[in-house]
C-alpha cells in the first residue's frame, strides 16, 4: 500500500520521506531538493517557523513554512 502524498510542512512522520514535487525555485534545485530526493525531518519549529531537514542523509537545510508547504512528499516504506 503506497502512502499518500502531503506537503512537507504538514507531514507528521519523522521517518524517511521522498520528495514527489517541488515548486520551480532554482534555490531548491541548488540545495538538492528535487523529485526523488529522500529527506528526513529533524525539527519542525512551532508558530509557523521553519522545517529543518536532513537531505539524502548528508546535510541539513532549513526551509520556511511558505516553501515547505509547496513541496509534496510521501513516506518511504522500509522493507
Amino acid at each position: 500500500m503506497e502512502a499518500l502524498a502531503t506537503n512537507l510542512y504538514e507531514v507528521k512522520s519523522k521517518g524517511i520521506l521522498q520528495v514527489t514535487s517541488v515548486p520551480d525555485i532554482s534555490l531548491l534545485d541548488n540545495l538538492g531538493l528535487r523529485a526523488g530526493t529522500q529527506v528526513m525531518i529533524l525539527n519542525r519549529y512551532s508558530l509557523g517557523g521553519p522545517v529543518l531537514l536532513r537531505v539524502e542523509g548528508a546535510y541539513s537545510v532549513a526551509l520556511g513554512k511558505d516553501i515547505a508547504q509547496q513541496i509534496s512528499v510521501r513516506e518511504v516504506s522500509v522493507s
